[in-house]
């Protein structure tokens, strides 16, 4: 039987393992070639809507693609426990609408700015999504920006009354299968679950999650197949989403 040298098997599973971190290096994932096919796969994925009734307000996340501690990352806060609305969430910097904001990717900025500290002149919009209408009757545009100074969490001026924590968590950390979940629920739907941070990414930010992994890296990368993510039909045009 042939048999491959053991010094020979692990230069290979150098080899290999060397080839998948170069997926996730800033490199590959900040290339103009990568960008470009990330603009066009997030921007024509589908809306979800997750319930029948006509969304009362509008926000925009924004997904904070960034460099931590030199390793190619999405950025999420927790919201504070103080909050009206989402309070211990985990979840992407954004919010409502306000009239001062002439788009929802507007609003993105705004809000991040403000949670983050981080402006606007220092964030590339890479693409905005298509509408999630979730079940809290929300309609929620997500933003893919690149932050274009490394970051350090450290030093960021962050808003407490709004955000009780800020934490990084590197692509490879997110594309890990071992850390992978998905939440079923008694319809039958699936939602994405992920375990390779701080804190569990679940619910409306593990779909956003989702998607921006699946538009920014190829599927050798990224693989996190959810067997049914819920949709329910309405008569609502998609352009007013993003008015």
């Amino acid at each position: 039987m042939f048999s491959v040298p053991s010094a020979m098997t692990a230069m290979l599973k150098r080899l290999l393992s060397q080839r998948n971190s170069s997926m996730y290096s800033a490199d590959e994932v900040f290339s103009e070639e990568n960008k470009k096919r990330t603009v066009e796969q997030f921007s024509s994925m589908k809306p979800i809507r997750m319930t029948s009734q006509e969304p009362r307000d509008k926000a925009a996340v924004l997904i904070p693609l960034c460099e931590v501690d030199g390793k190619v990352s999405l950025l999420y806060t927790l919201r504070a426990a103080n909050l009206k609305s989402h309070r211990g969430q985990v979840s992407f910097p954004g919010g409502k609408k306000d009239d001062d904001d002439d788009t929802l990717k507007d609003a993105a900025l705004r809000e991040t700015e403000e949670e983050l500290g981080i402006q606007s002149d220092n964030i590339d919009v890479w693409a905005t999504g298509s509408s999630i209408i979730s079940k809290r009757k929300m309609t929620v545009l997500p933003v893919i920006g690149r932050i274009l100074n490394e970051i350090k969490i450290s030093e960021l001026n962050v808003n407490y009354s709004e955000v009780e924590e800020v934490f990084a968590v590197s692509l490879e950390d997110l594309c890990n299968p071992a850390y992978l979940r998905y939440t079923q629920f008694r319809s039958g739907a699936s939602l994405p679950v992920f375990l390779g941070g701080k804190r569990r990414i679940w619910g409306l930010t593990g779909l956003i999650t989702n998607r921006c992994l699946l538009s920014l890296l190829p599927p050798q990368a990224y693989s996190h197949k959810i067997k049914f993510i819920p949709h329910v039909k309405s008569n609502i045009k998609p352009s007013a989403a993003y008015d």
